[in-house]
């Protein structure tokens, strides 16, 4: 049965093992794109445990059986096509919710239900939880991983596709591993992730490519441009693998990312104004400016940002906000009311042209927002925190129809972001600088 290069290169970087034997990785994660081959390599594994390294209980988990069902009728089957592996097996166990192998060597492969309590009372030596997105809270994952506190040389497989903000344990072990990545801990754990580049547009193929690496060997092309009809934020997750906040995310794939001027920078010597966003709980604010350009576009940038585990002194963000405008000469900023309202009045007695937007005024600009970003009518550099701040923007909806960002403190950026393009928006409808004529 031979292997995809992707499920070798996996295989053989989780299977490393140190001087003495043990694993160098106790903690595998894979994110992959849906039909690319994971189930086929966690099978490969399955087996090696139970026919090569003599592993004595190995469990699988996953939120939905059907999942974990399909891997161990899939294991069955494979063994009972070869005489030589049905020869090592001495019981498979088929009933409802007791579905267990066992080899004449005593070594097991069980299906357990992923809750906290399920794995209760059992020593493992490895676990496989699949689907992981569909985790909401790390119980169960907390409760596996005390199973194998007394196994010699223990592993967890955690596999998955993209998930969303809701996805806890998922976010959690993907956290851990770009930390692994960027501040070179001492960590054991091993993490690959193919996925379509943040931003690219759904049909864009060099983002099919990097989240399907089974194309071209199991998948064509024409059967990823037969899920182009499906649900977008579906095509992101399933297809693409695409880490999105948010399965309600208000902005179309890519409209943001088309929008980059990389080296674009805001000059003191044009109009100015500024969003600046404070988060409901006051443990962060942003600030940022937004100018017409010469071709027309509302261009914007982060000028400013902070963020802590407690609340931030109204003072502060004051003075910063002050700092700012007086640096490009603001002519007017823009916060929202039920955060910003004590903060705006400080600027005013400071002299400061300090307004503040709430209820529909606010709808108002996020959808601006969206159509300024539909019609290629923003111009950014590209900062990190901003991009991945309106990637996280959440949709919420009034029961009279209206929509909205929801005011979260990963938004924060992007919502002072809207501020700003308001502002920039309702200046520019007054024809005042020739463009965006209502």
């Amino acid at each position: 049965m031979p292997m995809m290069p992707w499920q070798k290169y996996v295989i053989l970087d989780a299977c490393k093992v140190k001087d003495d034997g043990e694993w160098l990785a106790r903690t595998a994660a894979l994110l992959i794109s849906r039909q690319n081959g994971k189930t086929t390599l966690l099978k490969f594994r399955i087996l090696a445990g139970l026919f090569l390294w003599d592993e004595p209980l190995q469990l699988a988990a996953a939120q939905n059986r059907d999942i974990s069902l399909e891997v161990f009728r899939s294991v069955i089957s494979i063994i009972e096509s070869h005489d030589w592996l049905s020869r090592k097996v001495k019981s498979i166990t088929r009933a409802n919710g007791r579905e267990e192998l066992e080899t004449n060597t005593g070594c097991r492969y069980k299906i357990i239900a992923a809750t906290p309590g399920s794995a209760r009372g059992l020593s493992c030596t490895t676990i496989y939880i699949d689907e992981a997105r569909m985790h909401k809270t790390t119980d169960a994952f907390a409760a596996l991983a005390y199973t194998m506190q007394a196994a010699k040389n223990p592993q967890m497989w955690i596999t998955s596709n993209a998930g969303d903000i809701h996805s806890v344990l998922l976010n959690q072990i993907r956290q851990r591993a770009l930390n692994k990545i960027e501040n070179n801990t001492d960590d054991d754990i091993a993490y690959w992730e193919w996925s379509a580049e943040p931003g690219l547009k759904l049909a864009d193929r060099k983002g099919w490519v990097q989240a399907n690496p089974a194309l071209g060997h199991t998948i064509t092309e024409d059967i990823l441009q037969a899920r182009m009809n499906d649900d977008p934020v579906v095509i992101q997750t399933e297809m693409l693998c695409q880490w999105v906040s948010t399965f309600s995310s208000p902005w179309n794939p890519g409209d943001f990312t088309s929008c980059t001027q990389p080296g674009l920078k805001l000059t003191p010597d044009r109009t100015t104004w500024m969003g600046v966003e404070i988060a409901p709980d006051r443990t962060s604010f942003a600030i940022v400016g937004a100018q017409m350009l010469d071709d027309g576009s509302i261009g914007v940038g982060l000028m400013d940002m902070e963020s802590q585990d407690t609340s931030i002194d109204d003072l502060l963000i004051a003075d910063r906000i002050a700092q700012w405008s007086k640096k490009y000469n603001a002519e007017a900023i823009l916060l929202n009311k039920f955060s910003g309202d004590s903060v705006a009045a400080k600027l005013r007695l400071a002299s400061v042209n300090a307004e503040v937007i709430a209820g529909a005024k606010y709808y108002q600009a996020c959808d601006e927002t969206l159509g300024a970003m539909a019609g290629a009518r923003i111009t950014h550099a590209g900062q990190p925190e901003l991009t991945a701040s309106v990637n996280a923007c959440v949709k919420k909806t009034t029961e009279a129809g209206s929509w909205y960002v929801s005011r979260r403190k990963d938004a924060v950026p992007a919502i002072a972001m809207m501020l700003a393009i308001h502002k920039a928006t309702e200046r520019g409808n007054s024809n005042e600088f020739g463009v965006l004529v209502s």
